[in-house]
């Protein structure tokens, strides 16, 4: 199985009063599961041209160092001893002429070729993703409570990395925090890294004096989080509210929004997401009385005899998670058709009406057209059959693969198009009910989750999510206000 088929992938169908535009993406390497995978294989060729340098590299030093290892005696010995004369003539005629050849090192132009190529068909990872992968870590260790010393030693719930974090790498973590307003853990970091250094014993010159310089370092970072913070807090509203969207850690939210209303509400929300994301229980058991699985016939005489396989799992507003509508086969042909074109995620942002890069959204996304292929027909039916709702008005398949860390901070999927301070440009209608569904299985995490009703859906290949956004009144039902947790172990893909 191929990296692109372990992704975590998700395929979201939104329907709308009428049809909406596409988004446009960018090209980060690491915020997809599909480019890995494909850097992967890149890596294993670049891997395997090395290794046959290497052989060829060491052949031709041996035979350098077999004639090295065989010289014996001195320039008297030679001249006095008649057959040290015939060893000395012999190797200076036979066995000096491979060690002539073995001076010429092996073309390198064929190597040369190989990796030019490779990097020209391969959107290789640049500083940039290796930092935005740190974060990641960070990301995770927060969502997911784990502790430096675990991630150190390469351990996430008992499966080991290949290696351990070294110092440099602590730092490098710790940077990442600290560029994305992570304060607090970014001091984490930087005493663990400062941590490591310092247990190499016995310490150099060298090193006692960079520890030296990145413990200053770090107290004019402490002393810089504070002076950011507070000057966010004296800032303007306009300014505060150009945040929105852009995945700003609660942490630091709390400290400018101190004096504003709907502080402790966000971070209420923050709290019963990440709680949801670890798997705890919020709801008690009473509160899940009533919800049952039984079978959904639909409109069609097929489904008469195959019907659906349909769980509720939330009664107002109604929330169904529907098992095994997608076949193996169906889930790979949506991949296939989305690779190509898959593109970094963006986000609408309600305060600037701009459309951007945020870290409340890591992934990338494509859409799959009606007509593109027989399985993307053959979906849209099945989602008129499930539902009884029409698609002729829906967006287009919406893929979406997150990567290492991936995950969509809460949001809602309808635009609420009452609200008279909203572009309505973009969209004809607004968004009516959101069908998910899911082309993989994730090892740990990337459930979906309903902070506010306190509902967790685990991600499970084959399986489609489908919940209203709307009202009977036509307006939006903030009760749905959901999101995708990072995904701890394996990847996702959905759409």
């Amino acid at each position: 199985m191929s990296g692109e088929e372990r992704g975590w992938w998700v395929v979201m169908v939104v329907m709308t009063v009428a049809a909406s535009g596409h988004s446009q993406g960018l090209g980060d390497v690491h915020t997809s599961a599909a480019s890995v995978a494909r850097l992967v294989e890149a890596e294993q060729a670049i891997v395997a041209a090395l290794q046959d340098y290497v052989t060829k590299e060491d052949a031709r030093l041996e035979v350098i160092r077999r004639y090295v290892e065989s010289w014996r005696g001195s320039a008297a010995d030679y001249v006095h001893n008649p057959i040290n004369s015939y060893f000395f003539m012999r190797r200076l005629t036979q066995e000096f002429l491979p060690v002539q050849d073995a001076l010429h090192p092996p073309s390198t132009a064929d190597l040369h070729e190989n990796m030019s190529s490779l990097r020209g068909n391969q959107n290789l990872p640049k500083e940039t993703d290796l930092n935005g992968v740190a974060f990641a870590l960070v990301r995770l260790q927060d969502t997911y409570n784990l502790t430096v010393d675990d991630l150190v030693e390469g351990d996430i719930r008992g499966r080991k990395a290949v290696q351990v974090l070294s110092a440099d790498d602590c730092f490098r973590l710790g940077q990442q925090s600290f560029n994305n307003l992570e304060f607090d853990l970014s001091e984490q970091w930087y005493r663990k890294g400062l941590q490591l250094l310092g247990s190499q014993q016995p310490l150099t010159q060298e090193e006692q004096t960079r520890i030296e310089r990145v413990s200053r370092q770090q107290e004019h970072r402490v002393l810089m989080s504070k002076m950011v913070a507070q000057m966010a807090r004296h800032s303007n509203s306009q300014m505060l509210d150009n945040f929105s969207g852009l995945g700003i850690p609660i942490s630091f939210q709390q400290q400018i929004y101190a004096n504003h209303k709907g502080a402790e509400a966000v971070k209420r929300l923050d709290e019963l997401y990440r709680r949801l994301c670890r798997g705890e229980q919020i709801q008690p058991p009473e509160a899940f009385i009533g919800m049952k699985c039984g079978y959904v016939f639909g409109g069609s005489a097929y489904h008469r005899l195959m019907p659906f396989k349909a769980e509720l799992r939330w009664a107002d507003p109604i929330i169904v998670v529907y098992h095994d509508v997608l076949t193996e086969t169906e889930t790979e042909a949506v991949k296939q058709l989305s690779l190509p074109h898959l593109t970094t995620t963006m986000v609408h942002s309600f305060t600037t009406h701009q459309i951007r890069k945020s870290l409340a959204r890591v992934g990338k996304t494509a859409w799959v057209r009606r007509g593109d292929d027989p399985t993307v027909d053959k979906i849209l039916q099945r989602i008129e059959d499930m539902t009884g709702l029409s698609t002729l008005t829906s967006e287009d398949l919406h893929v979406l693969n997150y990567g290492i860390g991936g995950h969509y901070d809460a949001h809602v999927d309808f635009f609420d198009l009452e609200d008279k301070s909203l572009d309505k440009t973009p969209h004809q209608g607004d968004r009516l009910a959101t069908m998910l569904f899911y082309l993989n299985d994730v090892e740990a995490g990337g459930s979906t989750v309903f902070p506010t009703l306190g509902l967790e859906v685990a991600a499970r290949r084959g399986s489609a999510l489908f919940w209203f956004n709307l009202k009977r009144n036509g307006r939006g039902d903030y009760r749905t206000v959901h999101a995708a947790c990072p995904v701890l172990l394996g990847r996702e893909m959905d759409c």
